[in-house]
């Protein structure tokens, strides 16, 4: 609100409070602390710039605590990731991770799967492949989550909707990075079998249809 009132400096000490402190108060604002939090910081640094400003120290801060050990590795990790996100910056994201590789390795595994949107982005194929699952076990996971979260009843029809289309869009996005990988170190007939496989192991009809009509468009 302060932001949309052109209180900027108030609304940056806002979205700094928010960013360091809430989960000192509540673990349940971790996913809106990494996405709607920061897009509305992101939107109030395209008008302001001392906001952009704040927005890189914290992650410039935040990358340095992670590659000293001075914190949870997955949380920091996680921080980084979505802010370069948030900032268009992906290629840091994986400047990043090869620097944790070298210096702590075990650590780093812990935070391949938040890394491997940038790894991938980057090209780097052969990295991204190391940390995959099978391509079976990778899909009968992805799969599983999608039927459990689409299994939920007694929804008024717009919500039920609008999560149908959520967690389809998720589930593609994840689909899709695997057939990136698959298709990027050369392993056509691997990637041929998981599209077909990323669609029929969808259980209900109407989201079968929809994943099977984003992959393939996708895939044209």
């Amino acid at each position: 609100m302060n932001a949309s009132e052109g209180r900027h400096e108030q609304a940056l000490a806002d979205y700094l409070w928010f960013h360091k402190n809430a989960l000192k108060h509540k673990r349940a604002y971790y996913g809106v602390r990494l996405s709607f939090a920061l897009g509305y910081w992101k939107e109030l640094s395209d008008v302001y710039p001392p906001a952009a400003a704040a927005m890189k120290t914290v992650r410039d801060e935040t990358a340095a605590a992670l590659l000293k050990a001075d914190g949870n590795t997955r949380t920091l990790f996680h921080d980084v990731a979505a802010i370069d996100h948030e900032l268009g910056r992906s290629p840091e994201t994986y400047g990043l991770f090869l620097s944790l590789m070298k210096k702590n390795p075990d650590q780093a595994k812990k935070c391949a799967d938040l890394a491997l949107p940038s790894i991938i982005e980057a090209g780097d194929y052969q990295l991204a492949k190391k940390f995959l699952p099978h391509p079976e076990d990778y899909l009968l996971y992805k799969s599983e989550r999608l039927n459990e979260n689409l299994e939920r009843k007694d929804l008024p029809r717009r919500r039920a909707l609008a999560e149908l289309d959520a967690f389809v869009h998720i589930y593609c996005e994840d689909v899709k990075l695997l057939l990136r990988v698959l298709g990027g170190v050369g392993e056509k007939a691997w990637r041929c079998a998981a599209l077909e496989w990323a669609i029929a192991l969808v259980g209900p009809r109407k989201a079968r249809s929809m994943v099977a009509l984003q992959l393939t468009l996708d895939d044209a």
